[in-house]
């Protein structure tokens, strides 16, 4: 059975306000950038994201509006600078901005999705013992939990470990988002999905959540997959939608198809740097790249194809060997 779609088509069909959405990748890799800005062009709001070392779009989601509870282990965009305007979401606190992050590690997040894969309600830890992550008073979601759907009644649970007397062991709670949303260089449209290069979390990310959609950069037929099976990462079983979307994670890279932009990110920090003193900047950079673009196609037209050219991997490698990667040194963009 075919599970090809459009973009939006899947977003309007499997996200709407209050999702609990997982984006997978991690940091500027493989991001589904182009579900990101759909998801804000449709105006979806109060989303609850989770996942591990959220990036790019999770702070663009904050930042237009369309996210107030977030649960990760950190947001950035690593060598290009500081997430200035996030930040400062951050720091100005929910009864101001609306805006919550809750504080985890990457490994605690990864085996709370590792029960939700499992179907169990919570995983037993050893984890960041002598942390400031168990202490209560650093739950900033404390005021939601048992009220808010999903969000678990409580951070953690400390128990005797029945196997062990005297010893405590912290319990996690199981992680099951609405919807994960994972970009992919290449997908079946019975939605079997193969991920060049590091997976990260995203077979978990994908197996615990109730659906899945997949963008990718090509749509393939189930007979290529089934050559060197073992390189398939995420079963159809899993995958409701399959949306074909080159460039789908730019500004971030995707291996063997395209580098990181390293102009466009350049950019992207500027603005938010500024936007901390003149939130217009923001507000004008959002309305020039995402609401006042109509579709990924229509991104990727005002890209340009000589910027698309210069960020093509080189397919023995995987990346682009001659992009500027010295940002006080970078040229003007193609």
């Amino acid at each position: 059975m075919s599970k090809v779609m459009g973009l939006r088509e899947a977003l309007k069909r499997y996200v709407r306000d209050g999702s609990v959405l997982c984006l997978g990748g991690i940091s500027l890799c493989r991001r589904p950038m182009a579900a990101a800005y759909e998801i804000i062009r449709l105006g979806i709001r109060d989303l609850h994201l989770i996942d591990i070392a959220p990036g790019m779009p999770q702070i663009l989601l904050a930042l237009a509006g369309s996210a107030s509870v977030v649960e990760g282990c950190w947001h950035g965009y690593e060598l290009f600078g500081h997430p200035y305007m996030w930040r400062n979401l951050v720091e100005r606190g929910p009864k101001e901005t609306g805006y919550r992050f809750n504080d985890e590690s990457h490994y605690m997040l990864s085996l709370r999705f590792v029960a939700g894969w499992l179907g169990v309600p919570f995983i037993p830890t050893y984890t960041a013992r002598g942390s400031d992550l168990w202490n209560p008073e650093f739950d900033n979601l404390w005021d939601l939990r048992g009220k808010r759907r999903k969000v678990a009644a409580k951070k953690f649970a400390v128990i005797e470990n029945p196997f062990k007397e005297g010893e405590l062991v912290r319990l996690l709670p199981a992680i099951n988002p609405d919807v994960t949303i994972i970009h992919a260089q290449m997908a079946a449209p019975d939605g079997t999905t193969r991920i060049l290069g590091a997976h990260f979390d995203d077979f978990v990310h994908a197996a615990a959540a109730d659906h899945v959609i997949i963008t990718c950069e090509q749509i393939v037929s189930r007979d290529t997959l089934a050559v060197n099976p073992e390189m398939n990462l995420i079963p159809s079983v899993y995958v409701d939608a399959v949306c074909q979307v080159p460039y789908g994670a730019h500004p971030g890279s995707c291996l063997g198809y395209y580098d990181y932009d390293p102009w466009f990110l350049n950019e992207l920090v500027r603005v938010t740097r500024e936007g901390e003193r003149n939130p217009e900047v923001f507000k004008r950079w959002l309305e020039e790249w995402v609401l006042g673009v109509e579709s990924h196609d229509a991104y990727l037209e005002k890209l340009g194809l000589r910027r698309l050219l210069a960020l093509r991997a080189d397919p023995a490698l995987g990346y682009a060997p001659e992009l500027p990667r010295r940002l006080h040194e970078m040229p003007p963009p193609p």
